[in-house]
């Protein structure tokens, strides 16, 4: 067994067998490596959704400073304006309990200056057309606590919304798309409404229905990695399952017959 193991052909197979393998290791661990780099980051997100409300112009900086979304990404804030509801817009494909529908995207008109896009809640999809009539933010001056999203831009690929013209439904929060359509400054964030006061009345079956605090999501880069590195074992099981039946195959090919002497 040892010498057809040892053929330049069978050697090339070893080879690229054991590269195969290799790969699919190679491919887990990548896989395991992102998943504690998004747990270390869940662990960051996580305490600063514990932290206090905090005013969101003393966290953005100055009016010449740069947002970095990262740094205010999951930061609980408080902040106080005029909802704007003609200026409303729905977001597409957000579910609620297997049900299909919209997210309301309401500017409010900050006191201190600046406007920041607010995601009020969840209503169904026969309310298609912005303002939603049984879901009006408060009329007045309010004050919102929420948690800050980053936008998401217009992808390369897939559902995208137009350049131009005013949009009253979107795939995407894209706060540079949209501060097209908004009078005033759009805060390139998104504030995820938790409290707002005065509250809108808690009756049964009111609309919008809330979101709730935005989910701490690991992907799916443990079974990702699992799964490469049981390919890598399954590619050697295999091959050495091959090799041996294979010889067992040539042995026994190899075993001279008894021959049968003809009776006088």
């Amino acid at each position: 067994m040892l010498r057809d193991l040892l053929r330049p052909k069978a050697i090339l197979t070893h080879l690229l067998v054991l590269t195969v393998a290799v790969v699919c290791v190679q491919l887990g661990n990548w896989q395991f490596a992102r998943l504690a780099d998004v747990r270390a980051n869940n662990d960051r997100l996580a305490e600063r959704l514990e932290e206090p409300p905090a005013d969101l112009a003393q966290l953005a900086g100055s009016d010449d400073a740069e947002v970095d979304p990262e740094t205010l990404e999951f930061r609980t804030v408080e902040v106080t304006g005029v909802y704007q509801p003609d200026a409303e817009v729905l977001q597409r494909n957000r579910n609620h309990q297997g049900r299909q529908g919209f997210h309301l995207l309401t500017p409010l008109e900050l006191t201190d200056g600046g406007v920041v896009l607010v995601r009020r809640g969840w209503v169904p999809a026969e309310r298609s057309e912005p303002p939603v009539p049984d879901a009006l933010p408060p009329e007045g001056s309010v004050t919102v606590t929420g948690v800050l999203e980053r936008p998401v831009p217009q992808p390369s690929f897939g559902p995208q919304d137009p350049d131009d013209g005013v949009l009253e439904r979107v795939f995407h929060t894209d706060t540079d798309r949209l501060d097209q359509q908004i009078d005033g400054e759009l805060f390139p964030m998104v504030l995820r409404l938790e409290n707002q006061d005065p509250p809108l009345p808690d009756l049964p079956g009111e609309l919008p229905i809330a979101v709730g605090r935005p989910e701490l999501d690991e992907a799916n880069h443990l079974s990702y990695g699992l799964q490469w590195y049981s390919f890598a074992a399954l590619a050697v099981i295999i091959y050495g399952a091959w090799l041996w039946t294979n010889h067992r195959g040539k042995a026994t090919d190899r075993v001279p017959r008894e021959v049968t002497q003809p009776q006088s």
